[in-house]
């Protein structure tokens, strides 16, 4: 059965980004359809677990949001766009104020002051937290919001193509995830929020079945602009045993609240990389430091390391970690008593689809928030700093993509259309070849093993030859079902993916944040985004200069060198 909708605003990806922009179109007066492939509620999102970043103050009275944007661009290695920055950190400490005023819950003193912790990299304590629970508590705010506004959402939805034409966003065409139905969505303005893309590894802080990156791939085979993709940010904790936990996040509040991490030996091991801010140094830094650890024969006998926060009170782990301790206690591990074993896990797309401010990509009418774009974080993502992402730039992007629908028609979507779309998806599937699920298992394997944390030149071409193997086997799969019919297509958007990541690795000649070459240690004079579009279906890269920080921003960072770490073998 084929359905239609017709919206002013469709919004794919129901996390926070997605979520705020769909309350700031609906209050500018748009008619906004929600639209995501899981359950409604049960976004990525409620994974994030430390906090969110604003300059508020509260804690540390010299913070400000200058010196929390000059904490992002040093971090980033300066290949962050200083504009975006900008507009996250001055407009964080509302965003945080404005999810007080609709009920969020976070930590507060006795006086009723909002409690901000350290997390990594921070000058300052500027991360405002919910237990470790925080992700989940703004979901809890924002769906109230959703719900109070009446806005459409439908959920199990699985958007397998954008209808473009002429360089125009016209809308998308989806499989009900439930019944097999195709679902034709008509709007003024499309909206992608679909998240990252830190599933293409083996290891993953991500559940299994998001993150796989098909909003980043629909818009390239859209023709939008993408960046930066080798940016992908691995988490120093994530954990190893039982093998059905591995990869799981172990929050970084653990170090925020004062958690140690040591080898085998019980060696205290971040004195050697970071000695001046130890565990509380960049996630780049700390996740490059524990895989070496491991690397070396310095881990546990499950290649961790270890993280132990029991020197802490019981009680106090427990009020300020309780997802870490039942997290823990559900595989007989007492955090408040035992070590955690860790390892670094793939975590977060600092690349993405390359927008203006306001959220327009490349294509009339497409606008993208949130992580499946690039821009804000460069080569290294402070934590705390996504959950503000999704709210200051949903609220940005929600109103653009409003103020944008009042000025468009509905341009009807053809039959002709559809059926360009639905032959595009049927042309992959077939009763022979390979089942869905086996080559994005291999497509994880070589990812880890080739693209992973410390990179160099002949991995990255070996690995770049297997993915093309891979891509071969994938030009027909088994598809028997409406999940084969869905795992192909994210298979499929697996491999361009993973390719792209890889062709970027092998471009980017040197070593900046979460881009280590083992064979170009050294980072570049000038930071340059690499960008890559779609041209006749092949991938076309350019390099391009970021742009230098602007008045006081500029001052501050002139004194505030990116910093040299070391690498210990």
């Amino acid at each position: 059965m084929l359905r239609r909708h017709i919206t002013d605003v469709l919004i794919i990806g129901t996390g926070a980004a997605g979520l705020r922009t769909a309350i700031e179109a609906h209050d500018f007066g748009a008619k906004v359809l929600l639209l995501g492939r899981c359950k409604h509620g049960d976004a990525h999102t409620n994974l994030a677990t430390g906090g969110i970043n604003a300059a508020l103050a509260t804690m540390d009275k010299k913070d400000n949001w200058l010196i929390h944007a000059a904490d992002t661009l040093r971090e980033g290695q300066f290949l962050a766009d200083p504009d975006f920055v900008e507009t996250l950190c001055r407009n964080a400490p509302a965003a945080v104020k404005e999810l007080v005023k609709w009920g969020a819950r976070f930590a507060k003193d006795k006086r009723g002051k909002l409690i901000q912790r350290f997390f990594g990299a921070h000058a300052y304590r500027r991360t405002c937290f919910f237990g470790d629970q925080t992700g989940k508590e703004i979901m809890r705010v924002l769906l109230k919001q959703v719900e109070k506004r009446k806005i459409a959402v439908l959920d199990e939805i699985y958007i397998a193509k954008l209808i473009v034409k002429d360089g125009k966003e016209k809308g998308a065409l989806g499989i009900n995830m439930r019944n097999g139905d195709i679902e034709i969505i008509n709007s003024k303005v499309t909206v992608l929020a679909t998240g990252g893309y830190s599933r293409l590894y083996a290891r993953s802080s991500s559940r299994p079945f998001e993150n796989f990156g098909d909003g980043v791939a629909m818009a390239f085979d859209a023709g939008a602009e993408l960046m930066d993709l080798e940016m992908l940010q691995f988490h120093p904790t994530g954990m190893v045993w039982p093998l059905h936990m591995q990869g799981v996040l172990v929050t970084e509040a653990v170090r925020g609240e004062g958690g140690i991490l040591t080898n085998a030996k019980g060696e205290r091991f971040m004195k050697n990389y970071d000695p001046e801010r130890m565990e509380l140094s960049a996630r780049d830094v700390v996740a490059r430091a524990n895989y070496n650890e491991i690397a070396h024969h310095r881990g546990t006998k499950h290649s961790g390391v270890w993280l132990d926060i029991s020197h802490k009170n019981a009680a106090y782990i427990k009020k300020r970690l309780p997802k870490m301790y039942a997290q823990f206690k559900q595989v007989g591990i007492d955090i408040t008593k035992q070590k955690m074993e860790v390892a670094p896990t793939a975590h977060y797309s600092m690349g993405g689809i390359r927008t203006r401010l306001d959220g327009q990509t490349k294509i009339k009418n497409l606008f993208a928030v949130g992580e499946c774009t690039g821009d804000i974080h460069g080569a290294n993502r402070l934590g705390g700093n996504s959950l503000a992402e999704t709210i200051v730039f949903g609220k940005i992007t929600g109103r653009a993509a409003a103020k944008i629908s009042k000025k468009t028609n509905v341009d009807e979507i053809e039959t002709e259309e559809i059926n360009d779309a639905m032959n595009k998806i049927k042309k992959f599937q077939g009763k022979g070849g390979v089942k869905p699920s086996k080559i994005r298992e291999e497509l994880q394997k070589i990812m880890w093993n080739h693209v992973g944390i410390i990179r160099d030149g002949k991995n990255l071409e070996l690995g770049l030859k297997k993915l093309q193997i891979l891509e071969n086997k994938s030009i027909k799969m088994k598809v028997k079902n409406i999940q084969d019919l869905i795992d192909a297509l994210d298979a499929k958007n697996m491999v361009l993916l993973a390719k792209l990541v890889a062709e970027n690795a092998l471009l980017r000649k040197e070593s900046r944040g979460a881009h280590y070459r083992k064979d170009y240690k050294n980072m570049e004079k000038h930071a340059r985004h690499i960008s890559e579009i779609n041209v006749n279906g092949k991938s076309r890269f350019y390099y391009k200069r970021t742009p230098k920080p602007k008045g006081g921003l500029k001052e501050l960072v002139k004194k505030q060198d990116v910093r040299k770490y070391n690498y210990v073998e």
